[in-house]
């Protein structure tokens, strides 16, 4: 532990008495702040093992329909009825707010379903790998909001650590050190004071003592 370099005064105790009672009361709320972080953070990296289990089966089904509409419809009727294909959707972004941090909420949404096709020499696994693949793009969506809530979480997580560690083993032991040193000079100045005041009115006493026996 280090001590501050400051006067020992009655003002300066004072100060330091309320900068202790501030870094107190931060390292309380930092901590507070700190597992709300984790609890969050956990919450979301269970969340993002769930969607990536999803999606990947989501993926896995989509190529597996795929593969074989071309099976049946044959590459170059597909990459034809791909190239015609323009389906609505929209990309929404927001944000919500945990823990002072702003979050990111990310939505894909699609319009309404419609053939964009003619349906001579296709069948209906044409149509269903739109679907699946359609079912991709939302939890890819679902992915970039969680990846990067948790990128966010994690940087701000370590910050308030290293904050609370300031606090913890720096700045509240360094108060407390230079606390306890004005304490114990303010009490020696306070028993120099005493002593000298007492040594003083010996002495005065002593010379009345002095005048007195001169008179008589």
């Amino acid at each position: 532990m280090a001590k501050i370099n400051v006067a020992p005064t009655k003002s300066n105790q004072l100060s330091l008495k309320r900068d202790l009672a501030m870094a107190t009361e931060g390292f309380t709320l930092l901590e507070q702040k700190r597992e709300i972080l984790v609890m969050e953070l956990m919450r979301l990296l269970n969340k993002v093992k769930q969607t990536h289990k999803k999606m990947s089966e989501s993926r896995k089904k989509a190529y597996a329909t795929l593969r074989l509409a071309i099976a049946q419809n044959g590459h170059d009727r597909m990459r034809n009825i791909a190239s015609g294909i323009h389906f609505d959707h929209q990309v929404k972004t927001g944000t919500r707010v945990t823990a002072g941090i702003r979050l990111p909420v990310i939505q894909a949404t699609e319009g309404e379903f419609k053939s964009q096709f003619s349906f001579v020499g296709t069948n209906s696994l044409v149509d269903q790998t739109m679907v699946d693949f359609l079912n991709v793009l939302k939890y890819a969506a679902e992915m970039a909001e969680l990846e990067s809530s948790v990128w966010l979480l994690a940087r701000e997580l370590k910050k308030t650590q290293r904050r609370v560690n300031a606090l913890e083993h720096i700045f509240i032991p360094n108060f407390k050190e230079t606390l306890h040193y004005i304490g114990e000079s303010l009490e020696g100045a306070e028993l120099d004071s005493i002593f000298t005041m007492k040594l003083v009115k010996k002495r005065l006493e002593e010379k009345n003592e002095e005048a007195n026996e001169l008179e008589s």
